[in-house]
């Protein structure tokens, strides 16, 4: 009996062994199916007058204005002198193709 728990235990560690290999080489292949991304970087500046009323409003007609070109928001960054917000960074991402060489 305690063959049969050894044999069943080692065919067990070499299947799985097996699997996880093949399943590690089909994430490291490239392939035909991964996209790839373009992004860009926008400074979007909200220094002067409005800087507290307008800076939400104007950066939500900004990520708007951005989706109709085809981004998708991605990251924002506040830059602030002094103590003063002076505007965000904003980033931004699109699907786009993938240069062969």
């Amino acid at each position: 009996m305690r063959f049969f728990y050894i044999a069943v235990l080692s065919f067990g560690f070499f299947c799985s062994s097996v699997f996880a290999q093949e399943a590690a080489e089909t994430t490291l292949a490239p392939g035909s199916s991964m996209d790839c991304e373009e992004a860009i970087t926008v400074f979007h500046d909200v220094s002067g007058f409005g800087r507290r009323n307008r800076a939400a409003e104007r950066m939500t007609e900004k990520h708007a204005e951005m989706a109709l070109s085809g981004w998708r928001f991605a990251d924002m960054v506040i830059y602030s002198e002094n103590g003063d917000l002076e505007g965000f960074y904003l980033s931004y991402t699109r699907p786009a193709a993938c240069a062969t060489e």
